[in-house]
């Protein structure tokens, strides 16, 4: 004879079950899907900073450090402008500034989004000897 304790599981009580585990599955994907988007972006932004550090390594060696020098170029899917001038960005606060004394570096990476990497610098002119 059986009881109304041994009958098991009632099909409402399965899709409940069913309806909860699938909510807390979908809740880990979100996660791992949103960690993997961050990851990523974390990963283009690095290569675009390991970029723009090293042309700004090679301003003085392979690149003239002059007043009005510009370059640009590419790598891979990124692009790059290099303006080295005698006047600081508007946005840099400095004191005074005596004209020939401080050249002005900066180095801009883009791969097309809307997040340049922009790398400054302030570089002592060089003095003929």
């Amino acid at each position: 004879m059986r009881t109304a304790f041994n009958r098991g599981f009632t099909l409402i009580e399965t899709l409940v079950a069913l309806a909860i585990a699938a909510l807390v599955i979908n809740g880990f994907y979100s996660a791992l899907s949103t960690g993997s988007l961050l990851n990523s972006r974390a990963d283009q932004q690095a290569e675009k900073v390991l970029l723009a550090t090293t042309i700004m390594d090679q301003v003085g060696i392979d690149i003239p450090l002059r007043a009005g020098t510009v370059d640009t170029g590419t790598h891979d899917d990124l692009s790059w402008d290099l303006v080295i001038g005698n006047t600081p960005p508007a946005d840099m606060q400095l004191g005074p500034v005596y004209d020939g004394e401080l050249l002005f570096v900066s180095v801009s990476v883009t791969d097309g989004s809307a997040d340049p990497v922009v790398l400054r610098a302030i570089r002592y002119a060089q003095t003929p000897l």
